[in-house]
């Protein structure tokens, strides 16, 4: 193991952590009616977060398919009905993809692998997640700046 990979990992994990807390700041304050908010031809608060739950989930999935290991389990979908909801399914799939990235090695985390048109390593995935969350935590605090 190098020390390369060992501050990469940390530091991924690290902003991976970050851009969640982030998220969960703004989820945290709303409240349950906020959910139903959007913008004019714009999805509603809570169909942007059931999109990130159900990315997670993915990305989750595609870390195991990368290591060769069993998926984590499905998809979880639906709105959430409630903001305590959100949170709970946001925990959820953020367990399956630390799971799914649990004990990873060296090789894998920077081996590039084809999935359909796409190529992904472990590494890539960890920063698409992380520039997720933010864009998302920002897209609902647009949402929410809208009189």
């Amino acid at each position: 193991m190098t020390a390369d990979f060992e501050q990469e990992l940390t530091a991924g994990r690290e902003q991976l952590e970050a851009a969640r807390e982030e998220l969960l700041a703004v989820v945290r304050a709303l409240s349950d009616a906020d959910l139903a908010r959007s913008r004019r031809g714009g999805c509603a608060v809570g169909r942007v977060l059931e999109h990130v739950i159900q990315s997670e989930w993915l990305y989750a999935g595609l870390v195991a398919h990368l290591r060769d290991q069993p998926s984590p389990g499905d998809v979880v979908t639906g709105v959430p009905t409630s903001v305590a909801d959100a949170v709970d399914r946001l925990a959820a799939s953020r367990r399956a993809l630390l799971a799914a990235l649990d004990g990873v090695d060296e090789a894998s985390f920077y081996r590039l692998r084809a999935v359909g048109h796409e190529e992904y390593s472990i590494l890539s995935v960890l920063e698409n997640e992380t520039n997720h969350d933010r864009e998302h935590a920002e897209q609902v605090q647009a949402i929410l700046s809208v009189r």
